[in-house]
């Protein structure tokens, strides 16, 4: 795909338009990429069309830090102040979290964040709703009853730790359950869980999971 394409079409289709309602602005050129607040940097943008131009600025720069962290805070912001009128998936967080550049300052403040945080199908922040398919949260129902049930098999096997994730960048981090895991790198619980049960060891967006 033509990422670049994608996002001048977006960009030039809301020039020659007026939104009403709920809006967001958005910088044609990225700050962080010597864009200025000129009015001609300037552009209005639908949530989902703000989230989308975010997204393939990231594809588009895979290199740029800035626009990976500011992908990832649209990806998982939930404030009161904003109308967001699409969902997140996992998949699309889980890049999202690929592409930051953590220092062990991040990561510091993201574990001192999930203190006292017990509830382990919440997401990495506080209102992040699940955003699963109705069959994604099935499956991982099913494995977590064969867990507490003792029956055998695939998400039975997965259930008991120690896990590692391992980086695109070389970053490895082990721990004896997805809740320590979480709290290590950024990734959501629910995440972590799916992906070792069903893609164990598969490298897909910037990092794998596997047992031991």
């Amino acid at each position: 795909m033509d990422y670049q394409r994608v996002y001048d079409q977006i960009i030039d289709r809301a020039k020659e338009r007026k939104l009403q309602g709920y809006k967001e602005k958005h910088h044609i050129i990225p700050k962080c990429m010597g864009g200025s607040n000129e009015k001609q940097n300037l552009i209005e943008l639908t949530a989902r069309e703000h989230f989308i131009c975010h997204w393939l600025l990231c594809r588009i720069y895979p290199d740029n830090k800035k626009l990976g962290h500011a992908f990832w805070f649209m990806s998982k912001q939930n404030a009161p102040t904003q109308q967001r009128d699409y969902i997140v998936s996992s998949r699309t967080y889980a890049e999202a979290v690929s592409n930051l550049k953590f220092t062990e300052e991040h990561r510091d403040k993201i574990r001192k964040a999930q203190l006292g945080n017990t509830n382990n199908s919440s997401r990495v922040f506080k209102g992040m709703k699940s955003d699963m398919s109705k069959k994604g949260r099935q499956i991982l129902a099913q494995a977590r009853k064969e867990d507490q049930t003792g029956k055998t098999g695939l998400q039975a096997k997965a259930s008991k730790g120690p896990y590692t994730v391992i980086f695109e960048s070389g970053q490895k981090h082990t721990a004896g359950s997805y809740p320590e895991l979480s709290k290590m790198t950024a990734i959501p619980y629910a995440t972590l869980q799916y992906r070792l049960v069903h893609k164990p060891n598969i490298s897909e967006r910037g990092w794998k999971i596997y047992k031991g």
